[in-house]
C-alpha cells in the first residue's frame, strides 16, 4: 500500500497523534488537512534523513527484519513475534504506529493487519542496508585465485538425469543408490564430491543424509520435480516430468535450483531469504567473509549438530557457490572472500527469493523427523501430539518428547482407518525440515503390505 492509501484508511486518532508528535501546525480536527501534512512531510527527503534513525534507534534488528522481507503486510501476531525474536520491547508496535511508519488497517477481509507504506520501506530498507554494509570488509580486488561454478549445478542435474535413463539404478531397502551407482554418478559430475564417510546428517533435505551436499540438493531437486521416480520394486528412473526440465532455458533452471534451495533450508534456517537478500545487495564488492558472518550474528543460528559458523560457511556460502550465485576464494593471510557473480544478480531478483513465511507458520513447526524413525517435538500442542500418536509411540516425556514410528503402530493406525499419505503430509507441514527419504519410503512400504494383507471386499464364507 502507498502512504496515502494508508492515511486515507487510518482513523482520525492515529493521524492526530503522528501530527503531534511531530509538532505538525495543521488543523488536527480535519482528516484532509492532517492528511495533507504528513503526505507533504514524509515525502520530503530531509524529514526522512532527520527521523529514519530515531525510527530505528533501538530496534535495528527487528527493523533489518521486516524491511527485508517481501512482505509490506503484517499481523500482530507476526509483529509481536518478531519483537520478542529480537527482544524489542513491549510497546514496540504501537510506537511505531505513533512515529508513522506501520499502520493498522482492516481494509484486507476486514482482519486487523499493520501495513508499511511502500515508499517508507524502501527508504528504511536502502539506509539499513548503507547501515548494514559499513559493519563490512569490503576490497576492490579481492583474493589472487577464487572458485566459481556458474550453471554447473543445471549441467550436473543434465548429466544425472541421462545415467538415469540409461543405466539399471537399484535402490537399497531405504531407497537410496547403491554404493556402486553412487561412485559411477559421482564420477560422471563436473563437480567432484566424495561419499558421506558416517556421522549423524539430517535437516537439510530428503536425501541428505544418504548423498554429499550438492548431489542431495541435486537429487532431492529431481525427485521433488518428478524428473525420477523411486519405484517400489526399488528402482531408480526417469519421471513423467523431464520434457519440461529439457524445455527450460539454462538461467531458468538454475533459478529454479534456488528457489528450491531456499525453500528447503530454510527450515532449519528459518532467515535464509533475508540473509541472501543481504548478500545480493552488499556483494557486489568482495566481501570478507567472517565480517558478514559477525554482521549477521543475530540471523545465523546453530541447528543441532552444525554450529553457527558450520551453518554459515557450508550451509550458506558454499551451496551458493555450488548454485552459481557468489564466487569464493582465499587471500594471502587465509582469509576468506566472496563476491556475487552476474549470474548471481540475475538469478536473485526480488521476486526469485521467496518471502519470510510468517511467524504462525514457524511456530506450527514443533517437530523434527530423523532418519533413525525417530520424532522430536520441541513444544507441547495438544492437537500436534495427539496425532503423532497415531503411528509413534512415545519414548520420553517432559520439556522435549520423543517419539519413535513402528511398524505394529503403523498397522494399529492403518487399521483404523489412517492413511499413510495424509500422515506425512500432517508431519511436513509441522516440521522444520524434510522427511527423510528412508522413513517416508518405509511408512509406504508397510502400508503396502498392510493392504495386501487385508481381505478381500468380495471374500466371504465359503458355502459347502
Amino acid at each position: 500500500m502507498k502512504l496515502s492509501e494508508c492515511l486515507n484508511t487510518a482513523d482520525i486518532l492515529t493521524l492526530r497523534r503522528i501530527a503531534e508528535g511531530y509538532g505538525f501546525t495543521c488543523s488536527k480536527h480535519s482528516k484532509l488537512a492532517l492528511i495533507q501534512e504528513i503526505l507533504f512531510s514524509f515525502h520530503n527527503r530531509a524529514f526522512l534523513d532527520e527521523y529514519l534513525p530515531q525510527w530505528r534507534k533501538e530496534r535495528e534488528q527487528l527493523m533489518l527484519r521486516l524491511c527485508l522481507d517481501n512482505r509490506t503486510l503484517f499481523s500482530l501476531d507476526d509483529l509481536n513475534a518478531a519483537c520478542h525474536a529480537v527482544g524489542s520491547p513491549e510497546g514496540t508496535v504501537d510506537i511505531a504506529v505513533g512515529q508513522g511508519w506501520l499502520y493498522p488497517t482492516t481494509r484486507y477481509a476486514g482482519r486487523l493487519m499493520y501495513c508499511i507504506p511502500d515508499e517508507l520501506h524502501q527508504a528504511l530498507q536502502e539506509t539499513i542496508i548503507q547501515d548494514f554494509s559499513t559493519h563490512l570488509q569490503h576490497s576492490d580486488d579481492g583474493p589472487l585465485t577464487y572458485r566459481e561454478e556458474g550453471n554447473a549445478l543445471a549441467r550436473d542435474l543434465d548429466v544425472f538425469l541421462e545415467y538415469v535413463a540409461h543405466h539399471s539404478v537399484r535402490l537399497t531397502q531405504d531407497g537410496s543408490m547403491y554404493k556402486r551407482n553412487l561412485m559411477q554418478v559421482l564420477e560422471l559430475l563436473e563437480i567432484p564430491e566424495e561419499p558421506l564417510r558416517g556421522g549423524w546428517r539430517f535437516g537439510y533435505g530428503r536425501r541428505f543424509h544418504d548423498y554429499p551436499d550438492r548431489l542431495a540438493l541435486l537429487y532431492d531437486y529431481a525427485y521433488q520435480q518428478h524428473f525420477v521416480e523411486e519405484l517400489p520394486e526399488g528402482v531408480l528412473q526417469i519421471g513423467d516430468s523431464t520434457e519440461q526440465w529439457q524445455g527450460q532455458g539454462m538461467l531458468e533452471r538454475q533459478r529454479s535450483l534456488v528457489r528450491f534451495y531456499l525453500s528447503t533450508y530454510r527450515r532449519p534456517i528459518p532467515r535464509l531469504p533475508q540473509i541472501v537478500q543481504l548478500i545480493a545487495k552488499v556483494g557486489r564488492e568482495w566481501v570478507h567473509a567472517e565480517s558478514m558472518h559477525i554482521a549477521l550474528s543475530n540471523l545465523v543460528n546453530e541447528y543441532y549438530y552444525d554450529s553457527a559458523e558450520q551453518v554459515w560457511q557450508v550451509r550458506i556460502l558454499k551451496m551458493l557457490v555450488h548454485l552459481g550465485v557468489i564466487r569464493m576464494g582465499t587471500d594471502e593471510s587465509a582469509q576468506e572472500w566472496f563476491q556475487i557473480t552476474k549470474l548471481g544478480q540475475q538469478l536473485l531478483t526480488p521476486e526469485a527469493i521467496p518471502a519470510v513465511e510468517d511467524d504462525e507458520v514457524e511456530r506450527r513447526r514443533v517437530l523434527i523427523v530423523q532418519p533413525n524413525f525417530e520424532i522430536v517435538a520441541t513444544a507441547d500442542q495438544p492437537l500436534v501430539t495427539a496425532e503423532l500418536a497415531v503411528f509413534t509411540e512415545l519414548r520420553q516425556s517432559g520439556a522435549i518428547r520423543l517419539y519413535r514410528i513402528t511398524e505394529e503402530r503403523v498397522q494399529q493406525g492403518l487399521a483404523a482407518g489412517r492413511s499413510v499419505m495424509n500422515w506425512l503430509e500432517f508431519l511436513q507441514n509441522h516440521s522444520q525440515t524434510p522427511i527423510p527419504g528412508n522413513v517416508e519410503r518405509t511408512l509406504a512400504e508397510w502400508e503396502r503390505q498392510f493392504l495386501s494383507e487385508q481381505p478381500s471386499p468380495v471374500d466371504g464364507p465359503a458355502i459347502g
